[in-house]
């Protein structure tokens, strides 16, 4: 019998990346008016996903706090977040996202998850 030791979660790979809006929300705890980004969500996990960004947002010196908006399947769905590292790459700026998820929110991203999953959109990694 094999045991499963997997102490981080399920990475779900988006084969298409989805384009959504991003809001910056805070700045060191210090709120902010943003204009939204135009983005681009890589990957998924039940705690965290990796965005790419057409701008750099020092968030190794910073705590930058995200908002983001964006449709997975058919379900609008709206998730905060802080960002936790990032590196350029191919001219775009890749991000780290800490998810700051309720009970309901992930619920509702898991079903999301798996709609992905049945339509063959997703690579689980």
């Amino acid at each position: 019998m094999t045991h499963n030791r997997r102490k981080s979660p399920f990475r779900y790979v988006l084969k298409k990346p989805v384009s959504f809006e991003l809001l910056i929300l805070r700045i060191n705890d210090q709120a902010i008016s943003s204009k939204p980004v135009d983005a681009l969500l890589l990957d998924l996990s039940r705690s965290g996903c990796r965005i790419s960004l057409p701008l750099e947002i020092s968030a190794k010196d910073h705590d930058v706090l995200v908002s983001m908006d964006m449709l997975l399947d058919d379900n609008p769905l709206r998730m905060e977040g802080k960002l936790q590292w990032y590196r350029e790459e191919a001219g775009r700026y890749h991000y780290g996202v800490q998810l700051n998820v309720t009970s309901f929110s992930r619920d509702h991203l898991l079903r999301e998850l798996r709609l992905l999953a049945s339509k063959d959109l997703i690579v689980i990694t």
